[in-house]
């Protein structure tokens, strides 16, 4: 293809995905830093207040289904560190979903209502399917294309013929606002190129499977007590004794348990699952024998394969995504612009 081409491929991509491309990245940054966020905006919600006893999961579930009559624990999150909260994530019967945040030290329920009323839940809906199910994973999924079209079409157009490559990546501040903004672009988008390209693909990797999967109406579990809920999950405590809880997981007859397990990497889990009624051990799967693919890209998506940094990398080049999604369509707008002008000094008069 010619460098015009390129330049055509990368301009109509750009603008067709600009506002999702924004979303994404605006929503990708709060996500980096999840549960610090959440604390951080939302204390209120997500931080405990109170000095009771420490309550049990079980007791944690059973206390937001309490607060939201006609709805059942799916998804319960533990506290992810000392001070942070329970959140739950509970379904009725028509599939309707509301959350629930419960106060670890005495019990009380914080905050019930729809994703709206948690903001760190809604941007993760919205990175990931757009608020609509599988159709929105669709739609992200054509996103991730997109920017993976761009990173590409845009380093080929750019890829220098002759000369160092930090000459054609050098902004010129004293030239007019346009052209400034236009050498913005041009070095921005080839500085992170490699990295939206990589986090294209890891994303990819994510949302494919569960997109294949096939889905129906989630199994709400029977009633049960606390009680009986916290013996299912000791048993499966037992089965990775020195692991603690991430979440759990509650179908119509089963416990699943998800245990962190830092030794493979920061977003791999142990698994178990038991019976709720008569707990028995159906499968405990450690986290290196899990060939879950999700388990070894998650990691590199957010960025913790790389430690510390690679958060903080991840948010330089989310605020460069940003940059791209405003700066494109505003270049293109300006040169729509300057063509009417041009026109118009054309007519007869």
């Amino acid at each position: 293809m010619s460098r015009a081409q390129w330049l055509r491929l990368h301009k109509y991509v750009g603008l067709g995905m600009a506002a999702l491309l924004l979303v994404q990245a605006l929503t990708g940054m709060l996500l980096l830093y999840r549960g610090s966020v959440a604390r951080l905006i939302d204390p209120s919600a997500m931080v405990s207040h109170g000095s009771g006893p420490v309550i049990s999961a079980g007791a944690a579930a059973i206390g937001a289904e309490k607060a939201v009559p006609g709805f059942a624990v799916a998804r319960l999150f533990a506290p992810d560190v000392e001070g942070a909260t329970y959140v739950a994530e509970m379904h009725d019967a028509r599939g309707a979903v509301r959350y629930a945040s419960v106060d670890p030290a005495g019990g009380k329920v914080l905050r019930a209502g729809s994703v709206w009323a948690f903001p760190i839940e809604a941007a993760l809906q919205i990175h990931y399917r757009l608020m609509a199910g599988k159709a929105g994973m669709a739609v992200v999924l054509l996103n991730a294309l997109g920017l993976l079209a761009m990173a590409v079409t845009g380093l080929a157009f750019w890829w220098p013929r002759r000369g160092p490559m930090t000459k054609h990546l050098s902004i010129r501040w004293s030239v007019a606002f346009r052209l400034v903004l236009r050498q913005l672009h041009r070095t921005v988008g080839v500085v992170v190129s490699l990295i939206l390209a990589f986090l294209a693909v890891t994303g990819l990797f994510l949302i494919v499977p569960e997109l294949l999967e096939a889905s129906g109406p989630g199994q709400r579990h029977a009633a049960v007590s606390a009680g009986t809920l916290d013996r299912a999950l000791a048993l499966a405590q037992n089965a990775f004794p020195e692991s603690a809880l991430r979440d759990i997981r509650l179908t119509e007859k089963r416990l699943i348990v998800n245990f962190h397990a830092p030794e493979r990497n920061a977003r791999a889990v142990h698994r178990a699952v038991v019976t709720i009624a008569a707990p028995q051990m159906v499968s405990a799967t450690r986290a290196e024998q899990n060939d879950a693919l999700w388990m070894t890209v998650l990691p590199l998506h957010a960025g913790n394969s790389l430690g510390a940094i690679g958060p903080a990398l991840w948010m330089a080049a989310a605020l460069a995504l940003i940059i791209l999604s405003i700066s494109g369509p505003v270049m293109w707008w300006q040169a729509r612009v300057l063509r009417r002008r041009a026109t118009s000094r054309k007519l007869p008069a």
